[in-house]
């Protein structure tokens, strides 16, 4: 629970923001404040126009930050006589040195911008910003004159805090009120709370007076501690922030437990504790630190890394390794069918740091968070040097600090990997890291995968358990169980003895060879296609016919299917491969199967009730079940929130293993289909759009909507543009539009704004002729704004990513004759003037 600022901690806030801005703007003029550049020779140097974009950025944010700030809301506030609060005298003269700091970082940050557009690749690299200022926009005198006001009003600012710290402290000895300090609620005092105590004592200790010019010098050094601290937890949470991806946890979320009575070995049988077993491993301090659990596809491995990782029964055997040493555990679960960083290296090592510092840092432990500075160390040096550091990370930077990470001996690393073999990229550099790091007396790490030449020859020598050989006494006694729980066997039973039911269960769990995934979809074959006048020996010759492979068995399960159902497979495995990943939401997916473009245009804007989403669940497994379990139904919500289990939200729907998708993703179609998936798809988006439950981004389902009507178009044979569609999208977005690409001071007002902004160029042409005046307008502003304000990249964060292919390529084209044609309706056109001619898509 957060503390509610009060008219003090508002006064500290903006002053915190203000000198913060002040000191950003004046290492920027400084000329011996250079910019620093990686020192590893084999990285390129960081090009001048991406430095000024970083530096333009942080300016940017930094106001943002003032205008944000609690004071400056209450003045608003104030202004229009919401509240009728007084302010003080130091919250005024901040105030007003607020418009004087932000009118002198707008000219600067105005200057810089123009400093990178008259830029050239041939320019030599700037050694400071001030260089890049000086050879354009800017003379010596300018510099000189902006960094002499900036350095007059931080002083201003620190006298005007000074004075609101002295008031508040002379008032709270008056009526006995405490400082800060932690309270009841076990919320931790805020790294300014800390400050401002600190602060205080100083004041108090040294009777310090905002009157006094060398009292005013010493506390300004006090505020230059606030500033230092204010970066590093900006920089701590931009790192932070670039790690962190929302799927990271999903497919080990999305992994259920051992089935009933399977893999009790693990901790029951007594060769798992001998030399070289699982379990002895997790003690043993030989040096052999690294495990493989390898396995024909399909026998469980994922299933058995999820059962171990933070499993309290290893833990008695991990503490004879770790001894008293702080323990760190994280694991990644690749996933084929997943986003790129589900299947990626660079998403593996992102979700192990990330998990690890947030162990480190928030756990226990609570080590500073200068650890970050010493992993990022390059990073770090080019944030404080012009706000840089904080894009994306790439695979080499990862690998870099996760092996200064675990080289702290101080502390033991126990990691786990699931899926190596479904790795995208980097695999044997991947590899490489991990047995780097495995090398190391104070890290254990368990990767599980198929059985590869590449890792074979990677992992010789080292210990590791070849699960199918373990798994074939659960495979009997899953399908055992799954036989014991059928309703269809049990008039059967009343007709036979055990042992002709013993048969084909023995039939079955040999054919299965401890391939877990054999025997689940053997078993579920088997009984949906058994009736009651059936019988065992009936049932134990036609498992006998099974192909014993799951690339042969798949093909005859599909061919057992009804034409009715081998359409429905066939529709969804098309929208599964038509959609960004996999394994798309069991919401989305619903409304791709069921919806038609004249109801959902039609459909309200408002979420869906409980029993609407459950309907569409129940709807969803009753088609999932004639595709024979080829297709499964998954939960990735968290597992540390029960609450959220089971919430269709949180539902996905895939193949059952990764095996499966080559043998289904090739089904030919039915004929004379006229199922459309990038239509479907449309709909699908638009539904989700239309139901988005408060409070939620909305600009990821908008996004995918945009891009959906561009698809649609390109995909068109008769060049017409879904304009009824895109208006659907239109009118919904307006109605709750929220997180859009817009600022304070560029509002959207129209759906045109957003168009222009992104270069729609068939939106535009068809919407831009009849449109008022003054939206044309205010769409070439708005789309000025915001492209100034984004600057060079700024736009990846909307148009980035998977899904986005359309928007990426409307907005890289030519801009000229959409421009003319704005600037051609924006105007008033006189009459007898030459009409422009438009070249307008058809439209439906």
């Amino acid at each position: 629970m957060r503390r509610t600022p009060t008219a003090f901690q508002e006064v500290l806030g903006l002053s915190s923001a203000l000198v913060q801005i002040i000191d950003f703007s004046i290492n920027t003029l400084r000329k011996d404040h250079n910019i620093y550049q990686p020192e590893d020779a084999s990285t390129t140097p960081v090009e001048n126009a991406l430095i000024l974009q970083n530096i333009i950025n942080n300016l940017y944010r930094l106001t943002d930050a003032v205008d944000q700030s609690e004071l400056k809301k209450l003045q608003a506030d104030k202004a229009e006589k919401r509240k009728s609060t007084k302010l003080s005298d130091a919250a005024q003269q901040l105030l007003k040195h607020s418009e004087d700091v932000k009118l002198l970082v707008e000219g600067l940050r105005d200057a810089l911008i123009s400093a990178q557009a008259r830029g050239t690749p041939e320019d030599p690299t700037w050694q400071t910003a001030r260089d890049a200022l000086m050879a354009g926009p800017w003379k010596k005198k300018d510099v000189t004159s902006t960094k002499k006001k900036l350095r007059a009003l931080r002083r201003e600012i620190d006298t005007s805090l000074l004075l609101a710290l002295r008031q508040y402290l002379d008032q709270s000895m008056e009526t006995g009120l405490p400082v800060f300090a932690k309270d009841g609620s076990d919320v931790p005092l805020t790294h300014w709370e800390k400050w401002q105590n600190d602060a205080l004592d100083a004041i108090h200790a040294n009777d310090w007076k905002p009157s006094k010019k060398k009292n005013v010098d010493e506390f300004a050094k006090i505020v230059d501690l606030l500033v230092t601290v204010e970066k590093e937890d900006y920089f701590c949470e931009g790192v932070f922030g670039k790690l962190r991806f929302g799927e990271a946890e999903e497919r080990m979320c999305a992994v259920e437990g051992p089935a009933e009575g399977s893999m009790r070995w693990v901790f029951e049988d007594e060769r798992m504790g001998d030399e070289g077993g699982l379990l002895e491993w997790f003690g043993n301090v030989r040096g052999e630190n690294l495990f493989w659990i390898r396995g024909k596809p399909g026998c469980g491995k994922t299933t058995l890394t999820r059962h171990l990782f933070r499993n309290a029964q290893i833990f008695d055997y991990l503490e004879a390794w770790s001894g008293t040493a702080p323990g760190i555990t994280a694991a990644f679960f690749l996933w084929n069918a997943g986003t790129e960083l589900q299947k990626s290296g660079v998403g593996l090592l992102r979700s192990i740091l990330y998990e690890s510092l947030q162990d480190m840092i928030y756990g226990p432990l609570e080590q500073d968070q200068g650890i970050i500075q010493w992993l990022f160390a390059d990073r770090w040096q080019q944030f404080t040097s012009y706000g840089g550091g904080l894009h994306d990370f790439t695979f080499k930077e990862l690998t870099k600090a996760f092996g200064l990470m675990v080289s702290d001996v101080s502390k033991k690393f126990m990691f786990m990997v699931d899926g190596l073999d479904e790795i995208d990229e980097y695999p044997s550099e991947l590899v490489e890291a991990i047995i780097s790091a495995a090398k190391k007396d104070n890290v254990k790490i368990i990767v599980s995968s198929c059985d590869s030449p590449e890792l074979e020859t990677a992992f010789e020598g080292r210990p590791n358990l070849v699960l199918d050989e373990w798994t074939k006494k659960d495979a009997a006694s899953y399908i055992m169980n799954t036989f014991d729980k059928t309703e269809t066997l049990v008039t059967m039973r009343r007709r036979s003895d055990n042992v002709e039911e013993m048969n084909v269960i023995n039939t079955l769990a040999e054919k299965a060879n401890g391939v877990f995934l054999w025997a689940k979809l053997a078993t579920d074959f088997m009984i949906q296609g058994t009736k009651e006048d059936d019988t065992f020996t009936a049932m134990r010759f036609r498992a006998g016919e099974l192909p014993d492979t799951l690339d042969l068995l798949v093909p005859v399960i599909v061919a057992s299917m009804t034409p009715e159902e081998s359409e429905q497979l066939w529709k969804v495995v098309t929208l599964l491969e038509s959609h960004t990943t996999a394994c798309p939401g069991l919401l989305p997916l619903s409304f791709a199967l069921t919806s038609d473009l004249k109801a959902t245009i039609a459909a309200d804007t408002r979420p869906l009730k409980t029993a609407e989403s459950t309907k569409r669940v129940d709807e969803m497994r009753t088609i999932q079940k004639p595709c024979k379990s080829l297709l499964a139904i998954v939960d990735t919500s968290s597992l540390e929130d029960p609450s959220t289990r089971g919430k269709p939200r949180s539902l996905k729907l895939t193949y059952t293993h990764r095996t499966i998708r080559p043998l289904l993703s090739t089904l030919p179609a039915p004929t004379d289909t006229t199922f459309n998936p990038t239509l479907q798809w449309s709909l699908a988006h638009l539904w989700t759009l239309k139901t988005l439950p408060a409070p939620s981004k909305i600009w990821p389902p908008l996004a995918s909507c945009i891009n959906a009507s561009l698809l649609l178009f390109s995909q068109s044979s008769t060049n017409t543009f879904p304009l009824t569609y895109l208006d659907a999208v239109a009118s919904t977005a307006l109605t709750q539009h929220s997180k859009l690409p817009s600022f304070p001071s560029t509002p959207l007002s129209t759906f045109l704004d957003l168009a222009v902004l992104l270069n729609i160029h068939p939106y535009i042409a068809l919407k831009t002729k009849s449109a008022e005046k003054k939206d044309v307008r205010h769409a070439i502003e708005f789309s000025r704004n915001v492209r100034k304000r984004w600057g060079r990249g700024g736009q990846e964060e909307w148009i980035g990513g998977e899904g986005r292919a359309e928007l990426r390529k409307w907005w890289e084209k030519e801009r000229m004759e959409v421009d003319a044609m704005l600037e051609y309706y924006g105007k008033t056109v006189r009459f007898g003037s030459a009409k422009m001619w438009v070249d307008t898509p058809e439209w439906e």
